[in-house]
């Protein structure tokens, strides 16, 4: 078996532990990246950097409209592969008849990234969240820790195709009470297709085992569409 196959299958298996006795269910997230550079390469501040994220997510049993993710960042790139992130988050959530605001959030980010080997790609991501909830008397603070992996086909055979899998990892640091301790953990298989050398596509499974506000598993579809202009 393959490098790439086993994680696939390990990243498939895991989540099975958790799932006796967990409230199921399936959802479907379509989302959307774009970064980039303020200023081109060799001006002033080139390392200068902007990130904006949207993520509208539904739920399929029944189909419904869930909530809409908007995130934007300015970033530094420290060297190659290394930069550091910050921005801010708001979450707009359908209560079935209108959009309300339930969530915003600061959140600060060291992202590593680099080859792992002739077809590897890694990346490791740490982020730290301030959210602030309405009707909630204080900030909430969340650490987020990502590994990712991209396998593309060696050399001469069809390289805008490729295996993608990540694991992140949430933890609630201090803040509002019931909102400490092991939040949720997202596992992730697919595939990836560069359409471009700055657009890419990617579509696969990927599993949501909850702890907070309660605990749930989602069995999500998900697809990302990412504008890589760096």
């Amino acid at each position: 078996m393959t490098v790439p196959a086993a994680l696939l299958l390990l990243l498939a298996v895991l989540p099975l532990s958790a799932a006796a006795a967990v409230p199921q269910a399936p959802e479907a997230w379509l989302n959307v990246f774009a970064q980039g550079r303020v200023l081109p390469p060799g001006a002033t501040h080139a390392r200068a950097l902007y990130y904006l994220e949207f993520q509208p997510r539904f739920g399929l049993s029944p189909a419904r409209a869930d909530k809409v993710l908007l995130r934007g960042a300015v970033g530094w790139e420290v060297t190659r592969g290394v930069t550091l992130w910050a921005g801010v988050g708001a979450i707009p959530r359908f209560d079935g008849s209108d959009w309300l605001v339930s969530e915003t959030r600061l959140w600060q980010q060291l992202m590593l990234s680099g080859s792992l080997g002739p077809q590897f790609q890694g990346l490791l991501r740490l982020r730290l969240e301030e959210r602030a909830f309405e009707n909630a008397p204080e900030l909430s603070w969340r650490a987020r820790l990502m590994l990712r992996g991209v396998y593309t086909p060696p050399a001469g055979g069809n390289t805008t195709w490729g295996l993608v899998v990540f694991d992140e990892y949430f933890h609630g640091v201090a803040g509002v009470e019931g909102k400490q301790g092991f939040d949720q953990n997202r596992a992730f298989a697919g595939v990836l297709h560069r359409f471009t050398p700055w657009m890419s596509v990617e579509a696969g499974y990927l599993n949501v085992y909850s702890r907070l506000p309660s605990e749930k598993m989602a069995h999500t579809f998900l697809v990302q569409t990412i504008f890589n202009l760096l």
